[in-house]
């Protein structure tokens, strides 16, 4: 009998002295998760809005970029037919234009408008960069002998973009 006492006095010390420790069960867990979960609403609303905020940026950079792109080709067109009055037309102050010496100038550089087209089938657009209210295209231009480079300036004043420079390596 000493023996089935033993046995049932270990079995009950086995069974209720036994308790996880590991697992907290308080009501300080339950704050606890309240606290991440508020933690991960609010840092989960940040990224929305820096989402939000690079969404809206990519959106005005896109539409900074198609309008200068129309603007190039329209360049191209207008050096082709050495229309200096709507090159004159879409010029920032930085350009003046020289209608006898065919001559497109720029704070700092000049261009001179020679019997050379510019044919879209042989112009190759190589990249743009933007940078506050400025913006460059750069585009190659194919020809049998090689080919040159064309580099257009833009320059955004109140609300719209102009023609500031175009360099050339031709």
């Amino acid at each position: 009998m000493n023996k089935q006492k033993f046995i049932i006095f270990i079995s009950f010390l086995f069974l209720f002295g036994c308790e996880d420790k590991s697992l907290p069960v308080s009501e300080n867990s339950d704050v606890n998760n309240k606290g991440k979960i508020e933690q991960l609403e609010m840092e989960n609303e940040q990224m929305k809005n820096q989402l939000a905020d690079v969404e809206k940026k990519n959106g005005e950079e896109k539409e900074a970029l198609r309008e200068t792109m129309n603007l190039a080709f329209h360049l191209f067109t207008a050096i082709n037919n050495k229309d200096f009055e709507y090159i004159t037309s879409i010029s920032s102050s930085n350009v003046q234009v020289n209608v006898e010496e065919s001559m497109i100038y720029s704070t700092d550089y000049s261009y001179k408008i020679n019997d050379m087209d510019y044919f879209l089938e042989n112009l190759e657009y190589r990249y743009y960069h933007l940078e506050d209210e400025k913006l460059t295209i750069g585009f190659a231009n194919y020809f049998s002998e090689g080919h040159s480079t064309i580099y257009f300036g833009f320059i955004k004043h109140d609300g719209q973009w102009l023609f500031d420079y175009l360099v050339t390596d031709a």
